[in-house]
C-alpha cells in the first residue's frame, strides 16, 4: 500500500512538472490583433506582441488611449471601443483680468487664433494674438494686462486654469485650479516675496496627450539651465534675457545624469538616452566650466555608471568613455520602475561628497536630470528623497540656497504621470523644469540644440563642428584680398579680437595703401584701418646668406576699419599664452606660464594639427597634418635642402629656423599640401574641442596645387612651413594692447 502511495506520488510530481515546463515553454498571452486596428492612424506592435502603441498625423491623437495592453484574459485594454485619431484642442481660457478675448468659444482646434484686448488704465504685457498649435499648446505667452500699483506683477493665469487671489503685495496669494479634467504641471500656490517675485513656476494645464516641443525644451530648459550655471560663479557678470545655454568661467557644481533602464523604454532608447547624456557633457565640456559629473541607470535596482567620488568624474572623455561602455544588459531585472532608489543614490554621494568636501559643499549647485518613460512602481515614493534632499542641502529653511538644487525631469511618451514629474521637479520663478516629450528622439532633438554656442561668442576656439554650415564650422577663418594694379593678391587671415586678425607678412607688399585691402569677415567685405608686420620680418635680411628670400617672422597683424560684431559663423580663434587659451587646455592655476601652454600643445615629435584650405570659393575642408619636431624634424630639413633656390645656402637652418612649424611629408602618415591661397592662414591643434592656433602658413617646398587642386599622389619631399606663434606673442600683445589677456 505504501509503495503504491510513493509511485502515486511520484507521477503526480512528474505531472506538475511537465505541466511546469509546458507553462514555461508556452508562449506569452496572445491577443487578436484585428482589434486593435485605429481610424485615420497606425500602430506599432512590441517584440512581446502584448503591446500596442497608436501613432496619429500632427494635430491629431489617438481616442481612447494611446497604449492598448493584451491582458491575463486575451482581451486587450478597453478592447471593445474603436480606437480613433481625434482633432487635438487647446485649452479654453478660464479667468482673464482686467480685460478681455476673443472669439469665445466652447472648443479650440489647431490653426484657431485669440486675441487678448486690456481696459483702459490697464497694459497688455507679452503675448495679444495666440496661436492654437499641433501639440496642443498656445503659441506665446500668458497675456496679462498690468498695472503699476502692485509689489509683485500680474502673476496671469494661464490657458485652462482659474485664479483665486488678487493681492500681489508681500505675502499676498494666488491659487491656480485647472478647467475640464487638465493636469497642471508646475506650482498650484505662489507666493508674492520680498524679492518682488513670486515663489514656485507659472503653471500649465494641459490635455493627456499635450507634448513639449523640441524647440520649446531647448530654449526653455537652455534659459533655466543658463541661470543655474551662471549662478555658480558668484563673480559672474548678470546675463539679460538668457536664451540658451551660456557657459563662460568659475563654478561650483555637481550635475546628475540619471537614465531609466526598465522594461518599457528598451534597448533603442536606452541607448539614445545614453546619446543624450553624451551629448550634454560633450557640449559643456567644450566651454570654460568644469562640473563634477555621476551617471546613473536605474530600473529595480540602481548601476553607477559615474559617481562624485570617482577621480576622473571631471574629465568629460572618460566620463563619455564609461557611458559607452555601459550595456542595457547589465539590469538583470528590468521590471521595476525605483525611481526612489536612483535619488536615494543622488543623495548618499551627496552625503559622502559632503564629508569629503565640507568647505566647498554649501557652495556648490547640484543639478540633476532625470529621463524617464514611465511611473514608478517600486522603492516607495521618489518625493520622500526629494524632500531629503532639499533638506540635506539646507535649502527647506533657507530659501535663498534654491539656486543650489536643480531637477529637471523629462518624461518620455505617454506612460508617464504629469503628477509624479511635477512633484519631483524644481519649481522656481521664470523657470521650468518639467517636459513632456512625445518620443526620446523628440529628446534627442531637443538636446542638440539645448547648448548653443551662439550665446557664447566671446569665448575663443569654439565652431559648431556638426554644423553643415562651412561658416558655422570654421568661424574664425577670414580671407584676405589686396587689389594691386594688374595683380590681385589672396590670402587667409583668423579672427583674434573683435579688432584684429592674424595673417602672414608676405602677403602685402611694403608699400601697399591700406585702400588695396578688403577682407572678407562672414558675408560682407570689410574695410581696413592698418596692418602691422612683425618689426622682424625683413624678406631681405639673409641676402649676405644667399637666401634669395627670408620669411623669418612672416607674421602681420590687420586691424579692422571697425569692430567686428560676433556670431555663429564669426567668432575668435584661441592664441597661446592667453587666459582663453588656458581655459581651453583645462589649466585654471593663476600661476601657469606661457612655456606651459607651449609643452601642452608642442610635445612630442609629432602633434596632431590641421589646417582649413579652401577647396572652392565658400567651400572649407578640414586638412589634418602631423607637426614634425625633434628627430622627424630633420626630415623637413633634408627636404627643405633639395629647393633649387636654396642650392646656395650653406646651412640650411638660415632658411628653417626655429621660428618654424614644419608639416608634410608621407611618413609615417601622408599630410596634405597647402595650396596657393591658404598662405596667412592657421595652424591649429585642437583640444578638449576647442581651437588653438600655432602657426601661420607661410612657405613650402614644392608647388604642386593648380590652384586649389592638390596634386595626387602628395609629391615626395613635399614640406610646409607656418611661422610659429607662441614666441611672437609679445609682439602682438604690443599691438593688440587690452583686447586679449596674456600670460607670462
Amino acid at each position: 500500500m505504501q509503495q503504491r502511495s510513493s509511485a502515486a506520488c511520484r507521477m503526480i510530481l512528474l505531472l506538475l512538472l511537465s505541466h511546469i515546463a509546458v507553462s514555461i515553454a508556452a508562449p506569452a498571452v496572445q491577443c487578436d490583433l484585428s482589434k486593435v486596428s485605429i481610424n485615420g492612424g497606425n500602430y506599432t506592435v512590441n517584440d512581446d506582441g502584448d503591446k500596442v502603441e497608436y501613432r496619429c498625423p500632427k494635430g491629431k491623437y489617438p481616442f481612447p488611449v494611446v497604449v492598448r495592453q493584451c491582458q491575463w484574459n486575451r482581451k486587450w485594454t478597453k478592447e471593445k471601443e474603436q480606437a480613433e485619431c481625434r482633432d487635438v484642442q487647446c485649452p479654453r481660457p478660464g479667468t482673464f483680468d482686467n480685460g478681455d478675448y476673443t472669439p469665445k468659444e466652447k472648443k479650440y482646434f489647431v490653426g484657431d487664433v485669440l486675441n487678448f484686448q486690456c481696459w483702459d488704465g490697464f497694459t497688455l504685457d507679452e503675448s495679444q494674438n495666440r496661436t492654437c498649435q499641433e501639440n496642443g499648446k498656445w503659441s506665446g505667452q500668458t497675456a496679462i494686462c498690468k498695472d503699476q500699483d502692485s509689489y509683485c506683477p500680474n502673476p496671469g493665469t494661464p490657458m485652462g486654469a482659474t485664479k483665486v487671489g488678487s493681492s500681489y503685495r508681500i505675502e499676498g496669494k494666488v491659487i491656480y485650479q485647472c478647467l475640464d479634467g487638465l493636469k497642471m504641471v508646475g506650482s498650484k500656490e505662489r507666493v508674492c516675496q520680498e524679492n518682488g517675485k513670486w515663489s514656485g513656476t507659472e503653471p500649465s494645464c494641459r490635455q493627456w496627450y499635450t507634448y513639449d516641443s523640441p524647440e520649446e525644451v531647448a530654449k526653455e530648459f537652455g534659459s533655466s539651465i543658463s541661470e543655474t550655471i551662471e549662478s555658480s560663479d558668484p563673480g559672474r557678470v548678470e546675463v539679460i534675457d538668457p536664451r540658451f545655454v551660456k557657459v563662460k568661467t568659475g563654478g561650483l557644481m555637481n550635475i546628475f545624469i540619471i537614465i531609466d533602464a526598465s522594461k518599457s523604454v528598451g534597448l533603442k532608447n536606452f541607448n539614445t538616452a545614453k546619446g543624450i547624456a553624451e551629448t550634454f557633457i560633450e557640449k559643456i565640456s567644450s566651454f570654460d566650466f568644469t562640473p563634477r559629473y555621476s551617471v546613473l541607470t536605474y530600473a529595480t535596482q540602481i548601476k553607477r555608471i559615474v559617481t562624485l567620488s570617482d577621480e576622473d568624474n571631471v574629465e568629460p572623455d572618460e566620463v563619455i568613455k564609461k557611458i559607452k561602455a555601459f550595456s542595457y544588459k547589465e539590469h538583470d531585472d528590468k521590471q521595476g520602475t525605483n525611481t526612489r532608489g536612483a535619488l536615494k543614490e543622488v543623495y548618499d554621494q551627496l552625503s559622502l561628497f559632503q564629508l569629503r568636501n565640507p568647505d566647498i559643499f554649501l557652495n556648490t549647485s547640484n543639478v540633476i536630470l532625470l529621463m524617464t518613460d514611465g511611473k514608478f512602481n517600486m522603492g516607495g515614493d521618489p518625493v520622500v528623497e526629494v524632500k531629503r534632499i532639499r533638506e540635506f542641502l539646507d535649502i527647506k529653511s533657507n530659501n535663498y540656497r534654491e539656486d543650489k538644487l536643480d531637477i529637471y525631469v523629462f518624461g518620455l511618451g505617454s506612460d508617464i504621470s504629469f503628477e509624479e514629474l511635477n512633484d519631483i521637479a524644481s519649481r522656481k520663478d521664470s523657470q521650468r523644469h518639467v517636459f513632456k516629450m512625445a518620443s526620446i528622439d523628440d529628446l534627442k532633438e531637443a538636446f542638440d540644440h539645448i547648448i548653443d554656442e551662439t550665446d557664447a561668442l566671446e569665448m575663443c576656439g569654439i565652431s559648431k563642428y556638426h554644423s553643415n554650415d562651412v561658416k558655422e564650422k570654421y568661424p574664425w577663418i577670414a580671407s584676405v584680398v589686396i587689389t594691386r594694379p594688374g595683380e590681385v593678391e589672396n590670402c587667409k587671415a583668423t579672427v583674434i579680437t573683435r579688432n584684429f586678425l592674424l595673417t602672414a607678412a608676405h602677403c602685402f607688399h611694403l608699400d601697399d595703401p591700406v585702400h588695396f585691402i578688403t577682407v572678407q569677415v562672414g558675408t560682407l567685405p570689410r574695410k581696413v584701418k592698418d596692418v602691422y608686420r612683425h618689426p622682424k620680418y625683413d624678406p631681405n635680411s639673409k641676402k649676405d646668406k644667399n637666401v634669395p628670400r627670408s620669411f623669418e617672422y612672416d607674421l602681420a597683424l590687420v586691424e579692422m576699419d571697425s569692430k567686428i560684431d560676433f556670431s555663429p559663423t564669426i567668432r575668435p580663434i584661441c592664441l597661446p599664452c592667453t587666459s582663453g587659451a588656458s581655459w581651453a587646455l583645462k589649466l585654471r592655476d593663476k600661476a601657469v606660464s606661457c612655456s606651459d601652454h607651449e609643452k601642452l600643445l608642442l610635445t612630442g615629435e609629432l602633434v596632431r594639427a590641421m589646417f582649413v584650405s579652401e577647396e572652392k570659393k565658400g567651400n572649407f575642408m578640414q586638412m589634418d597634418v602631423l607637426i614634425k619636431q625633434g628627430g622627424k624634424r630633420l626630415d623637413c630639413l633634408e627636404d627643405a635642402k633639395k629647393v633649387k633656390e636654396f642650392e646656395d645656402v650653406a646651412d640650411i637652418r638660415d632658411i628653417v629656423t626655429d621660428n618654424f612649424l614644419c608639416t608634410g611629408g608621407t611618413e609615417p602618415e601622408v599630410d596634405p599640401q597647402t595650396c596657393k591661397g591658404d598662405s596667412g592662414g592657421p595652424l591649429i591643434i585642437q583640444h578638449n574641442k576647442r581651437n588653438i592656433q600655432v602657426g601661420v602658413i607661410s612657405w613650402g617646398t614644392v608647388v604642386s596645387c593648380d590652384g586649389h587642386k592638390r596634386r595626387i599622389p602628395v609629391p615626395a619631399g613635399s614640406r610646409d612651413f607656418h611661422a610659429e606663434i607662441v614666441h611672437s606673442m609679445d609682439w602682438i600683445e604690443q599691438v593688440v594692447k587690452n583686447e586679449l589677456i596674456y600670460l607670462k
